[in-house]
């Protein structure tokens, strides 16, 4: 179980860096402060680009020790990951509490009030009264590595869910209910697994308010994505790659937010629905578009703080009937 150990340890463990302002990619103000945080090592950006690497392999290492377990075993085992995967959400939760958008200079307690410390290990952690600059670049660069550990954390909980209880479609399960031998006993018959159903927890949106909500989408995506997202969204019809929204990720995943707690989307949970915008959509407020993960989208669609501070559409609800409206695009809006 070494490679496990590992990944775990790899995956929990936040390595502080501390720079002189020099080193930082954006300039501080000159108020004595003469050191700074830094995480950019541990991110898949600037000059970090194994980091990401390096986390797949001990992931790929991980599932390797976890195939020798038996059934019980492995599921003790997940039900760990989970527990794992739930401290990630409480960080999200924190972090989207702290974050803004416009903000460059953050408290120098900022840290401790996140619970990073108390969640995860963090070396060279100096005391929460240090004068040492905690800035966006900062703040952007754990949002960048929380990412990349939760990810691969996912995709090794998903991997052994699916050793656990492999995908059946629905052909194969009538088969082998029908070869089954009958019992005196009916409930020894009833399978342990169900029929995969590719279209399950799918959203499906208002095809009243469809043509709205894409027209608003319209200043957000290139023309060859929007045409994605229209079939996407219609047809479900998957797209070649992943959507690129310009834009910061909050406001897409608050748009979602928005039209699913006014019935305009349905047949899927906020759980289903923050795994799709995870698998088909990128944002970028730069040159280099980020990821969504699941955690990080739980945190803003499936709490009751409305944590976007710009968003892009509202939707109103007079005499029972809603209503999508624009917001004013704010170029400034942006720090980026």
């Amino acid at each position: 179980m070494r490679n496990l150990a590992s990944f775990l340890i790899n995956l929990q463990t936040f390595k502080l860096r501390i720079i002189t302002k020099a080193e930082l990619k954006s300039p501080i103000k000159e108020d004595g402060q003469k050191q700074a945080y830094s995480l950019t090592h541990q991110t898949q950006y600037y000059d970090s680009f194994s980091y990401k690497s390096e986390i797949r392999v001990l992931k790929d290492m991980a599932l390797v020790d976890l195939l020798s377990l038996n059934d019980i075993s492995l599921k003790r085992g997940l039900d760990q990951l989970k527990k794992l995967k739930n401290r990630f959400k409480l960080l999200w939760s924190n972090f989207q509490k702290s974050y803004r958008e416009l903000q460059t200079e953050y408290p120098r307690n900022y840290i401790f009030s996140i619970g990073l410390d108390h969640l995860f290990i963090v070396k060279n952690l100096q005391p929460d009264h240090s004068d040492i600059f905690i800035g966006d670049e900062f703040v952007e660069s754990l949002n960048d590595s929380v990412k990349i550990r939760e990810k691969f954390l996912t995709e090794l909980i998903n991997e052994i869910e699916e050793i656990l209880y492999p995908h059946e479609t629905f052909e194969e399960f009538s088969a082998r209910m029908k070869n089954q031998e009958p019992s005196k006993n009916a409930s020894e018959n009833i399978s342990d697994k169900i029929p995969y159903n590719e279209d399950a927890g799918m959203p499906k949106f208002s095809e009243q308010f469809t043509s709205d909500f894409l027209q608003v989408m319209k200043s957000y995506f290139s023309e060859t994505h929007h045409i994605q997202l229209t079939t996407l969204i219609n047809t479900n019809t998957q797209p070649e790659n992943q959507l690129i929204f310009r834009g910061n990720g909050n406001q897409l995943a608050d748009a979602f937010k928005q039209l699913y707690e006014a019935n305009l989307i349905a047949g899927c949970k906020k759980s289903d629905l923050e795994k799709w915008i995870a698998k088909h959509f990128l944002y970028a407020t730069g040159d280099v578009p980020k990821e969504y993960t699941e955690g990080w989208l739980s945190s803003i669609i499936s709490t009751d703080t409305k944590f976007c501070k710009s968003p892009i559409i509202e939707v109103r609800i007079k005499d029972k009937m809603p209503t999508i409206v624009p917001t004013v695009r704010n170029k400034k809006n942006s720090k980026y």
